[in-house]
């Protein structure tokens, strides 16, 4: 079959993009560092290490480990990345993240309303020129044109003649790729990179792919530095499996709501909504900078208050986003690649402790019956579960003084990578110096209270939800560090002391530990 010379180049095209994104070249000659050891230790050691006796939770713990990890060597593959803040987007899946990010850039670029199966996480970047970078499954780095992005989402191959006789069939192929790099001047932000990821959904869903798993979302989200969550005004409202998800992030990242396609809906409504997100996240115990309203579409807007208030929105979102911009990036790998070894140390402790302590009560027990002339057929039983107490405790120590050298072995690898490629990463021994319990004052306090067996006054804890409801929470700060301390010193100064609100200071004044408080700061 002939075609004429437009087809032809269309064709050429598209099997010089196809064997580019099916390419088997590895990464590993192009790096100035080699990954096969820190990779065993992350894929090999630490699963065989830990896969007989460890957390409930480690699943999402080695999730969120691997995630970070995988955004590590982001950094690597795609240096541009490195100094910068993640902005990453989440929320369900087809909820506008990539709309969103098109809007803000002017120009429709990034693919939107696609296959799950199709998406791919996508870091976006300031830079001269237009440029793509992807990564696919074979780790194979491929140069590709902004046009590309859009073809390997929704497909491309498709072609008919000048007879309009279908000569090929579309193909996707976003399954084939782990990651892409877009560096543009519609960027606009110097020290963020934003992260479009595919979205959230659960196995029983018709949107999942392996693209979209929750595990693989929230560790996405978790390795980055501020969060974009999007809800459709569609919706109503946030719904029960967000805030599950929501909840699950963590709760140091700073989170700011926006309902999409608010173009959809009039102004009594939209209000409503926002208002309804707001106290469902109150009363669910999820802390936001706010919740704002964005369409991409405010050319359909006919209602001009309406108009307005998104106009509004939208300038908070912006003035946002360039106040993250402003922040000085810090390294935050060796803290977050720290929490499952210090989760898994604290584990085996607890664990240790327990197994001791039975141990002691059983051995207690023998000698008591013992002095009781107990007969011995009576007494082995409990010897036996003697046996076995000790073994456990030598096999946990075992354990745990094995996952003490894979710390050791992992943080001075991944030291001696990120000194390689200029990546901040403390020194291996001050790994063991960075805050361990990096837990919410709410878990702490709920420990507390646990603990000493206090029971909270409802009253009280409403009046607190309230006067403490506004404020700015200080999480995008060192929690050992004065800026922190600072801010949450002028955070309470402001809420609990005359003029601020008088109802704080009228429940507290009469305790010492109030006084004492109020006159420290």
């Amino acid at each position: 079959m002939a075609y004429d010379e437009e087809v032809y180049e269309k064709l050429l095209y598209n099997f010089e993009l196809l064997c580019c994104i099916v390419g088997q070249n590895p990464t590993a000659a192009q790096l100035r560092v080699d990954l096969s050891r820190i990779e065993s230790i992350i894929h090999k050691k630490i699963p065989d290490t830990l896969k007989k006796n460890a957390p409930e939770d480690f699943y999402e713990l080695y999730t969120d480990f691997k995630s970070e990890y995988e955004k590590f060597r982001d950094f690597i593959l795609y240096d541009k990345l490195i100094g910068k803040n993640i902005v990453a987007l989440g929320g369900g899946f087809s909820c506008g993240k990539s709309s969103f990010l098109n809007a803000f850039m002017g120009k429709s670029v990034l693919p939107a309303d696609i296959d799950p199966s199709t998406s791919v996480p996508t870091y976006i970047v300031k830079g001269d020129r237009h440029e793509v970078l992807g990564i696919n499954v074979f780790d194979t780095r491929i140069q590709m044109l902004p046009k590309d992005i859009k073809k390997i989402a929704h497909g491309f191959g498709g072609l008919e003649d000048e007879d309009c006789e279908r000569v090929t069939d579309a193909v996707t192929l976003g399954h084939i790729l782990e990651s892409i790099f877009f560096s543009t001047p519609l960027h606009r932000y110097d020290s963020i990179a934003f992260l479009d990821t595919p979205g959230y959904s659960k196995p029983d869903s018709e949107k999942y792919s392996a693209k979209t798993d929750e595990q693989i979302a929230r560790g996405q989200l978790n390795a980055s530095n501020y969060i974009l969550w999007f809800v459709q005004a569609d919706a109503g409202t946030i719904t029960e499996e967000d805030i599950k998800f929501i909840k699950t992030l963590r709760a140091d990242i700073p989170k700011l709501i926006i309902v999409n396609k608010a173009d959809k809906k009039n102004l009594s409504d939209l209000s409503a909504i926002i208002d309804k997100i707001k106290t469902t996240l109150d009363l669910k115990g999820v802390s936001c900078i706010d919740v704002l309203a964005f369409t991409s579409r405010p050319d359909q807007i006919e209602d001009d208050a309406l108009l307005d208030f998104i106009s509004k929105d939208r300038a908070k979102i912006e003035e946002q986003i360039r106040e993250w911009d402003s922040r000085i990036y810090e390294s935050n790998f060796a803290r977050n690649f720290k929490q499952i070894f210090f989760r898994c140390r604290e584990f085996y402790d607890e664990e240790i402790d327990e197994e001791s302590r039975k141990l002691t009560r059983l051995n207690t027990s023998i000698t008591r019956l013992s002095a009781e002339d107990i007969a011995a057929d009576v007494l082995e039983p409990l010897q036996l579960l003697v046996s076995d107490a000790k073994r456990n405790v030598n096999e946990l120590k075992a354990i745990r003084a094995k996952l003490k050298e894979l710390q050791d072995e992992f943080f001075t690898e991944i030291k001696f990578i990120a000194d390689t490629v200029g990546i901040a990463m403390p020194e291996p021994s001050e790994i063991d110096l960075l805050q361990d319990r990096i837990q919410s004052s709410r878990q702490l306090i709920e420990a507390y209270k646990k603990q000493r067996g206090i029971q909270t006054d409802r009253s009280v804890q409403e009046l607190l939800a309230r006067c403490f409801q506004n404020a700015e929470p200080a999480v995008t700060e060192n929690t050992a560090g004065t800026e922190y301390r600072n801010a949450l010193r002028d955070m309470i100064r402001s809420v609990c002391t005359p003029p601020g609100d008088i109802r704080i200071h009228a429940v507290f004044s009469h305790t010492k530990q109030y006084r004492d408080m109020i006159a420290g700061i």
